[in-house]
Parts: C-alpha cells; structure tokens; sequence
C-alpha cells in the first residue's frame, strides 16, 4: 500500500515574480483559458422533518432532481428506499411510498439575484440495480460520515443508487409520461457521451451551505467503471453538499449526477468524488440502451496498457511495462513487494509473474524503486510495453497518473479500470519530482506519463501531514525516469546487476526525500 510522508514543517506566504522564468511562461502559454457558458439552474434541497441539504437541479421550470442520499438521515427512509428498489427500477412515490409523497420539501434557488425558496413534492425515484450493485461489491471498503458517524458505503447503496424527481408546482400531478419526455431531452448522443480525460465542470452547494451557493468546480473524468459503464470517478475537489451536483462537459451538457466526494479507507480520508452517469439514468428511465458510444481518450493507448496492478501475497499497488534496448521489464516500489512472489494484472485479464531483478533494501530511503523482468514467453505481447523518457519535464507540463486508487477490486477481471488523473509538474530537484495529480493509496509505484505516452516518473508517496492528521493527495512525491535513466539503459545492456546499486540515491536526495528542510543563510 502507499506510504505518507510526515510533514512537520510548513511555510505560507506569498512570492513576488518580477521577471517570469521561460518554465512560468511556457506554462502560462500551456494553459487554455476558456469561460464558462451560462450554467442552467440549480438550487439546495431539503424536507422540513430532516437534517440533510443536498444540491438540485432543475430540468425545466418546474421539474427538480437530486440524489437519493437527501434521505441519508433518516434511517427508516433508507430502508424504505431500500426495500421499494430492491426489484422496482421505477417508483411511482404517489401510491407506492406516501411516506415520501407526503414529505413538505423545500427548494432554494437564485431569481433575479435573490435566492428564494418554494415547496416541492417527490413523485418518482429512478433506480440504478447497476449502481447500486457497483456500490455493494466494487466499492466495497469504503466508508462515508453520515451523522456523525463512520458507516459502511454499502449500507446506503440504495440512495446512492436513486435519483428522486420532484415538482415545484404542487397544484398539478406530474406525469411520468411527461418526465420522460424531459428526461429524454438529456439524451447524450455519440458526440456528447462521457470519456475518459474529458474535463468536466461540477455545479453544487458545498456543506449544504447557501454561502457557497452554485459552486464551480472545473476537473476531468479520471475513471469510468461498473457494468454499463455506470458511475464516473472524477478528478476535482468537491466536499459533502456535493450530492446531487450537476456534471457537465465544456459545452455545459449534462454527463452526470454527483453522489458522493469524500470517504474513508481504512481509517484514512480519500477524496473519490462519484457520479451517475447521465447515460445510466436516461437508459434506466427510458429502458434504452447504447445510448452513444465513448470517444477515444487522450492519453496514447500504448501508455494505458503498459499499467498493471502488481500483487505480492496480499501486499498490492500498482506497476508499469517498459521496453530498453529491446529487453521488457516491470517498475514499481519496492514497498509494494511483500515477497518476491509476484503477479501483475494486466488489461487484457493476462497475467504475468515476473522475475524480481532489484528492490531497494531500504524501502523508506530513495530510490523506493523495485524492477523487475518478464519471462521471454510472458514478454512476447508487445502491447503491454510504454518507452522511457529521458528528459526532466518543465515546471508546469501536463502529466497523466495512472493507477488503482483506494480500490483493489478495480483490477479484477473483466472489471480492470485504472483511473488516469492529469495534473502538472510543481516542482523538480535533482532526484525528486514533486505533481499536483491526486495519487491515493494503491497508486504507489505507478506510473506518470507524459502527453505523448513517454514514462516520465514513478508515484512514490503524498504526504500526511502532523498536525492535524490528514493526507493532501494533491501533493506527491514521485522518482524522475530521467535521474536514473542510465542506470536502466546501462542494466539493459551489460545485465550486470551490480549496476543497479546506483538506484540508491546518494545522501543529499535521501535528504530530500526524508523532507529534511534546506539550508538556509543567515544574513541578519
């Protein structure tokens, strides 16, 4: 599993820059500026007998749909949901849950600058067995607050499972004939469906607070996964509140339903914000299927093969394939490896159990790195092998963590879905490449890649800070290919293994590493 740095130290101020380094202005020039189109409505939900806000979005003027978790107060509520969906993928709340339909909602929203609030009634839940069964199984392990208190994520798969329908027009019976119709308009077609990379903008309420009324967030869709491909894993920062959010593309047509953002593994706090794809529910609501077909992502193909889920008697993470001088090998960290009984998982379900060649005696001093090789009957896919960079990235270029955060069971069979986070390098000094990707546990040893699909740095560890106890994924620690570049090219052509004893980085990297603070001159 992936380890955490203590971080004991920290500094905060600002930093005047009067003459811009070539790296600020190739990065200035790199990012692509682009406004926002008008966002449609949205609004706050609520019922006066409960204690949860969620976030809304309406569909027409009228028309209002959330998350099934504005019921995750309520425990009575949530079994009744449960219950009622366990073989229903529509509920008609009217005669078959009136203890719903009789519930006095109430919907905040901004007109003409002003928020104002209106009454609304639930008439429907649309239910996703697909969902709920990825929340169940897939999901399994991670844990959410609700009231207070750590409960199991599969406990309340029904609500993350269920998008209710509401109306602000209490004088008149909503059809679901007429929802349809509405619901049909949302329709992605084969231009507009969800892809992997795509960057996406979020639209939610966050902690259920009118202060942050219609918060934006701007991120991309770093996973999609679950039979159907029905729940998108996103790469942004949302908090509670966040439940039924609004997803977009960046031509502001809706991709999705928020249902969650923060959760905890193991005792440890993750960030893994989760969406119905729109896709999901117009095919549940409409009882369709192959709405469009998903788009080529950015990253190279040859790049995303390469990942495997490296497991080594119960101790995993994640690895990549390369190819130097016509040889194939497998690079992790050494922390990964419990043993030297190995197996990596690729995306075709092939496995393969390579020989470990190197691993760092001293797993918690640099280079945490581990290499090892194929067989020549298991190397002979070439599919399977990326190419090395041998460069040092600038300050600011676009890179791409891929890997299996938080969850094993993404690896599993017909279900192996690495997720694929872009960030930008923030930082670089000899042995010691510092990203903005978000890279959790079960990332360690993964890979990071450049736009062309070229190995540029291994995820090593985030950091866990000391004083209060959490982790920021969005700070990492990664090893640059270039800075032991000619110890694999020189491996690769002697196959002396002595060489790779340079993969011990020398005292002033280990001290990096270990984030000892540098020296600093005294001039006072």
């Amino acid at each position: 599993m992936q380890r955490q740095k203590e971080a004991s130290r920290f500094y905060t101020g600002v930093v005047a820059v009067a003459h811009p380094t070539p790296a600020y202005r190739a990065l200035a020039a790199d990012i692509n500026w682009r406004v926002i189109p008008p966002i449609p409505q949205h609004g706050t939900i609520f019922y006066t007998s409960g204690n949860h806000k969620a976030t809304a979005i309406f569909l027409d003027e009228e028309l209002v749909i959330t998350s099934g978790l504005i019921f995750s107060d309520n425990e009575s509520l949530n079994q009744t949901v449960a219950d009622a969906t366990k073989n229903s993928s529509i509920v008609e709340l009217g005669t078959e849950l009136k203890e719903i339909f009789d519930l006095d909602f109430r919907v905040v929203r901004k007109q003409e600058n002003v928020l104002q609030q209106q009454a609304a009634r639930a008439y429907h839940i649309v239910h996703s067995h697909r969902v709920r069964e990825c929340m169940e199984t897939v999901l399994e392990g991670l844990h959410v607050c609700i009231g207070g208190d750590m409960k199991p994520v599969r406990l309340y798969a029904p609500l993350y499972a269920s998008i209710v329908i509401l109306s602000t027009n209490l004088a008149k019976c909503v059809s679901w004939n007429h929802i349809k119709t509405v619901i049909d308009r949302l329709r992605p077609t084969g231009s507009t469906g969800p892809k992997l990379l795509d960057e996406v903008v979020t639209v939610s309420t966050p902690f259920g607070d009118e202060s942050f009324f219609n918060t934006l967030n701007v991120g991309h869709i770093s996973n999609i996964f679950g039979d159907h491909e029905c729940l998108l894993l996103l790469d942004t920062h949302l908090s509670s509140g966040c439940q039924g959010g609004a997803v977009y593309n960046r031509n502001m047509k809706l991709q999705g339903i928020l249902i969650g953002s923060t959760f905890t593994h193991r005792n440890e706090n993750v960030s893994f914000p989760l969406a119905i794809s729109m896709e999901e529910i117009v095919r549940v609501a409409l009882n369709r299927r192959n709405l469009c077909q998903s788009l080529p992502m950015a990253l190279p193909v040859q790049a995303f093969r390469s990942v495997c889920m490296i497991d080594s008697q119960g101790c995993w993470g994640t690895g990549c394939a390369f190819e130097l001088n016509g040889k194939r090998y497998i690079i992790s960290c050494s922390h990964v490896l419990a043993t030297d009984n190995i197996t990596c998982v690729f995306n075709d379900q092939k496995t393969m159990h390579p020989k470990l060649i190197y691993k760092n005696p001293i797993f918690d001093s640099a280079y945490d790195i581990a290499l090892m090789e194929a067989t020549f009957e298991e190397a002979q896919s070439s599919n399977w092998f990326c190419q090395l960079a041998n460069y040092i990235p600038r300050i600011g270029q676009r890179l791409y963590a891929v890997g299996f955060p938080v969850l094993k069971s993404l690896a599993r069979g017909i279900n192996f879905k690495p997720s694929i986070i872009p960030g930008r390098v923030t930082k670089y000094s000899e042995g010691l490449l510092f990203t903005d990707c978000s890279i959790q546990c079960g990332q360690s040893g993964g890979p990071i890649f450049d736009e062309n699909g070229l190995l540029v740095a291994i995820a090593v560890s985030n950091f866990k800070s000391s004083v209060d106890n959490l982790i920021y994924n969005c700070h990492n620690m990664c090893v640059p290919v270039k800075d032991i570049y000619s110890t694999l090219e020189r491996y690769s052509i002697t196959r002396d293994k002595t060489s790779l004893d340079a993969l011990q980085a020398d005292w002033n990297v280990r001290c990096k590493w270990k984030l000892k603070p540098p020296v600093i001159l005294n001039k006072l």
